[in-house]
């Protein structure tokens, strides 16, 4: 359950966010500063961010902090953000293009790391949310097993609770407030601590390439997996994945999975990605496509992976 509520965090997270013009970053270029002005403002990306929030408001960054979330909380959940089908990908596709676009520098050759972490939130958030609405061959939710199996790739329940307490900082003074966010309290702005996600490699759900063949040759692991291929396929990540600071360790887990499971073993996502030699896992020169972290779009995000976490407890 815990874990679950850590994915969700996460969304929420990047909800709050983007909620605040004082985020975006100083000493950018006019041309990226303008586009993350106008993506701040920008309600397109409603019918995709909306349905994660609704879902998600008893896990993130603006939950009340002194009930424990039950685990029909996180059925409830889960239904409504699996059930929704009005995100059209091809919003976030065109979004993270014109993102890029503007601010290919601040991504590359000039890297700002604050304007890296926004791409990254946008671009993880359609993946993630596939991800967490992944089931097992028994149609069951793997976010919701993945915590009670003794095959299970999740940290210990204190490891957790670790997890759940650090998954977002104060934008202003970059300390961890995942235990100090209330209903009541004045909404402060928070982005994701990536250091805490790319350690758990935790929008993979906990999958690394250090699991045994039993936690990791399974079928949620394919096709937790399997949403970020298909995703990456039709959507570069345009700095390169090496370079992520949320996706960084995929190249590892693919690696690891190719050697352990075998080659076959996720031979369907990657014919359908039409392979991965062209520049999925490359660190740089992926196509062009970017990201935010606008408050509504990295709360967004941050609640989705709270959301993840809380179910595995």
């Amino acid at each position: 359950m815990k874990s679950f509520a850590i994915v969700a965090a996460l969304v929420s997270v990047a909800l709050a966010q983007s909620a605040s013009p004082s985020l975006i970053p100083t000493g950018i270029s006019s041309g990226c500063s303008s586009f993350l002005t106008t993506l701040n403002q920008d309600s397109s990306l409603s019918n995709c961010t909306t349905p994660i929030i609704q879902a998600t408001s008893a896990f993130g960054a603006g939950a009340d902090t002194t009930s424990t979330p039950s685990s029909s909380d996180v059925s409830s959940a889960l239904s409504t953000l699996c059930g929704s089908s009005t995100c059209d990908s091809s919003t976030i596709r065109s979004t993270l293009a014109d993102f890029y676009s503007a601010c290919a520098a601040e991504l590359t050759s000039s890297l700002n790391q604050d304007v890296l972490r926004t791409y990254d939130v946008l671009y993880s958030l359609a993946p993630l949310s596939e991800a967490i609405c992944a089931k097992d061959d028994s149609g069951s939710y793997c976010v919701s097993s993945l915590g009670s199996s003794s095959t299970s790739p999740a940290p210990s329940a204190t490891e957790l609770e670790s997890v759940a307490q650090n998954l977002w900082v104060s934008a202003s003074s970059g300390s961890s407030d995942s235990s100090n966010t209330r209903r009541d309290q004045t909404p402060m702005a928070v982005v994701p601590n990536v250091t805490t996600y790319e350690a758990n490699n935790l929008v993979f759900l906990f999958l690394n390439a250090n699991l045994t063949e039993a936690q990791l040759c399974t079928p949620c692991a394919r096709n937790i997996i399997t949403s970020y291929i298909s995703f990456e396929s039709s959507t570069p990540y345009g700095p390169g994945l090496g370079s992520s600071q949320l996706l960084g360790g995929q190249s590892t887990l693919y690696e690891a999975v190719q050697s352990i499971c075998g080659a076959s073993f996720l031979s369907g996502a990657v014919q359908a990605a039409g392979g991965l030699s062209g520049g999925i896992l490359k660190k740089s020169g992926a196509a062009p496509m970017a990201s935010i972290s606008n408050s509504g779009i990295v709360g967004t995000f941050v609640a989705a992976a709270a959301l993840g976490v809380a179910a595995l407890f």
